[in-house]
């Protein structure tokens, strides 16, 4: 069995797309053959990626909605303390 030319057949075997360098052509630039990922794959991780960041989006919304209500409430007591306080108390503080 010969196998000296093997090397000279195997050019017939290339991507589509692919040039003398083992290189794939994409929009994004050259890509190594193999590499390429299918439309589909493609719309399956980008939908995993904006499910996770929709989830970290929903736990920042809610960990703002708790220190939103934490302030609220320290003001709310701090305004009643001020307010129970006379004139007279804060003038003889300074």
């Amino acid at each position: 069995m010969r196998t000296e030319n093997w090397q000279g057949n195997t050019r017939g075997l290339r991507l589509v797309g692919e040039d003398e360098s083992g290189s794939a052509s994409s929009p994004y630039g050259p890509m190594r053959a193999g590499l390429t990922t299918s439309h589909r794959t493609q719309l399956l991780v980008l939908s995993e990626l904006l499910n996770s960041l929709e989830r970290e989006v929903e736990i920042l919304h809610s960990k703002y909605c708790e220190a939103y209500v934490i302030l609220i409430d320290v003001m709310e007591r701090l305004a009643r303390l001020t307010s129970s306080l006379s004139p007279t108390d804060i003038i003889k503080e300074k």
